[in-house]
This record gives C-alpha cells, sequence and structure tokens, in this order.
C-alpha cells in the first residue's frame, strides 16, 4: 500500500492507524500495521520480546572486533558480514538502557537486516556486555564522542557500502545528537530511531511513575548490573551509591552523571537530550514512536515543528508500545520491515 506523506502537524491518522510528519519520501511503501487481540496496547507491546525473545534467530557465526576509545579503552562489537556487503551499507544497531548486544531487539532487528542482505554490527555501548572489560561504565545517552570514534575507524574495515545507523531508545538518544553534531560531517548515508527519547527528563519522570514501576526496578537492576560488571574501574565509594540507589534519577544523579564528568543528572538531561540536536541533523533520518509508548510521552514528539524540506520523517502510530509494534500478521516487527523499506528509498544504490 502507497501512503501519501502527510506534512502537516494536524494531519488526520489513516486507516492503518499511522501518521507521517516531517520530509514526504515519495512513493514509501509503508506495511500496514495490525497488533491483533494478543499483543494489544502499550504495554503487551513493549513486554513481548522480554517475554518470548525475538521471533527471528541470529546467525551466531560473527566476528568480535573492537573500537580504539584512547587510553586504553574500547568498544566491543559483533559484525555479520552479508553476501551483498559490497553493495549494501552496514547497519549499526545502538541498543537501549540496561541493554548490550544480546539484547531481544537488537538480535530482532539484526537479523531481520541480515536476511535483507544487510551487513550489521551489534554495538555494546560503555559498561555493556562485552564492553564491560574493555571499557569504564556506565555509558550515558549523550556519549556521542563514543559513536564518533566508531564511524570514524570504519571506513578502513570495508564492512559495507557506506554506514547506516540503527538506535533503539537511549541509544536513538545518542545516535540523534551524534547526527545533529556533525551535521553534514556525519559520515552515514542515512538513519534510523525507534522509540527514541528527545527529552531525557521527561522521559525519567514518566518511567518512574507508578505505573512504571516494573519497568523501573527492570532498568535500575540493570544498571545497578552494569557497574558491578566494570567494578574494578570504580572507587569503593561510587559502587556504594549505586547499590543503594532507590530510583534511576537518583542513579543518573550519584553515579552517571559523576563517572562522566556532569554536575548531576539534571545536568545530564539538559546537556544530552536528543530535542538540542535533531535540528542540525542533515542525513536521511527516519524517527518511529508509538502514542502508546508507556516511558516516552508522544507530546515531546508532537511539540516539535517538523519541517517539510528537511532530511527528518516521522512515523507516528497509534499502538506499538516502547520498541514494540508486533503485529498479527507478520513475525516480524513492524518497524524493522518499515526501515528496510525506508532503506529501499532514500539510498541512492536502492536496497
Amino acid at each position: 500500500m502507497t501512503i501519501r506523506w502527510v506534512v502537516a502537524m494536524a494531519a488526520k491518522r489513516n486507516k492503518c492507524g499511522f501518521q507521517q510528519l516531517g520530509r514526504t519520501v515519495p512513493d514509501l511503501k509503508i506495511p500496514e500495521f495490525n497488533s491483533g487481540l494478543k499483543w494489544r496496547g502499550g504495554d503487551l507491546q513493549t513486554m513481548r520480546n522480554t517475554i518470548l525473545g525475538p521471533a527471528n534467530s541470529l546467525d551466531k557465526d560473527f566476528e568480535r572486533v573492537s573500537f580504539d576509545l584512547g587510553e586504553g579503552k574500547s568498544l566491543m562489537a559483533a559484525f555479520h558480514s552479508s553476501t551483498k556487503s559490497d553493495s549494501l551499507p552496514l547497519i549499526i544497531i545502538i541498543h537501549s538502557m540496561a541493554g548490550d548486544e544480546l539484547s531481544p531487539n537488537v538480535i530482532s532487528s539484526a537479523a531481520y537486516f541480515n536476511t535483507q542482505g544487510f551487513p550489521v554490527l551489534r554495538l555494546n555501548l560503555r559498561g555493556a556486555g562485552p564492553s564491560a572489560k574493555t571499557s569504564v561504565g556506565p555509558y550515558h545517552g549523550g556519549l556521542s564522542e563514543d559513536l564518533a570514534k566508531v564511524i570514524d575507524q570504519l571506513p578502513a574495515r570495508k564492512y559495507g557500502a557506506g554506514i547506516v545507523l540503527y538506535g533503539i531508545s537511549l541509544g536513538g538518544n545518542m545516535m540523534l545528537k551524534y547526527l545533529g553534531e556533525r551535521g553534514a560531517d556525519a559520515g552515514v548515508r542515512a538513519a534510523i530511531s525507534v522509540s527514541a527519547p528527545l527529552n531525557l527528563k521527561t522521559v525519567q519522570m514518566r518511567i518512574m511513575a507508578s505505573r512504571n514501576r516494573v519497568y523501573h526496578n527492570y532498568l535500575l537492576l540493570g544498571m545497578k548490573n552494569y557497574m558491578k560488571q566494570t567494578k574494578g574501574h570504580h572507587d569503593k565509594g561510587l559502587l556504594d551509591k549505586a547499590k543503594a540507589a532507590k530510583s534511576l534519577f537518583e542513579f543518573d544523579d550519584q553515579i552517571t552523571a559523576p563517572a562522566n564528568g556532569i554536575a548531576g543528572a539534571e545536568e545530564y538531561y539538559r546537556l544530552h537530550s536528543a530535542r538540542r540536536f535533531v535540528d542540525g541533523i542533515a542525513v536521511p533520518t527516519l524517527l518511529i514512536h508509538a502514542q502508546n509508548d508507556p516511558w516516552i510521552p508522544v507530546e515531546d514528539y508532537r511539540e516539535r515543528q517538523w519541517p517539510t524540506d528537511g532530511p527528518l520523517s516521522l512515523l507516528i502510530v497509534d499502538d506499538g508500545g516502547h520498541v514494540g509494534f508486533h503485529g498479527k500478521d507478520h513475525k516480524v516487527p513492524w518497524q524493522e520491515r518499515v526501515a528496510v523499506q525506508y532503506l529501499g528509498r532514500i539510498l541512492p544504490e536502492g536496497a
């Protein structure tokens, strides 16, 4: 089904239950999204992969690679080649908060992109997964300088025909910040964010709301586990604060911020929220978000004016939750299929 892109903020939802704002992408065929009764609603959509695991399995054969951060530190990643590595760009998948290369959403997207011929890199940020032994964590959503170092080191490795970024949740904030800082010098051909925060403080306040207590505790435990994995990099005082933290805000204020040379949580959120940087993005970028995301307020997207003549395109879906978008008629999550369709339209060589 071919959808005409709606370019006004007052756009009405089409029959498929989503809105399109920002830049028009001619002839982009957006697959229908029908959640079905089994996984309908923001919470079920959000939790589906955590409950059942990804629908698609990823080939276990990969190349373990590292990227130099300086001062003897590095980030680790898993590289998956493809038969089309010479003609299609490498897709770098940037995981979410408390995640790593084994997160269900990372495995799901990597598996699908690889079956479509794209070489894929599952990146582990500071303190996450295999990077826990080679870097000082915890990472934060504004560490775009780390992403810059990875991208700057890739051309010599010839992993694909250019680079595409795919940022999931907090990884999407880091990605959007990087793109806005670098502008036309970003060194990538395109980017896609899924359920990315634009305002870190409003997101943190939403996650700490009483209705999200289960999510909050899960994420807080994940961040504390990061600290356990990198305990050799921090003094006992910081580790004790991490263990005692009662909220994500407290963790950011007492651990994440000071560990990264930031005065506190408020400064972290103010300086590193993606909303401060999106106007500087110069490469084709698609942002995907759900109206019923229980973590990230859709108002953070709706309050912006999305220019129709720039590189940004936005899809807002009625259902889908947080990095969910599980449909009843396809085992591959909707956002992953949309991403491939999008790349096929905006990349000069096609996808």
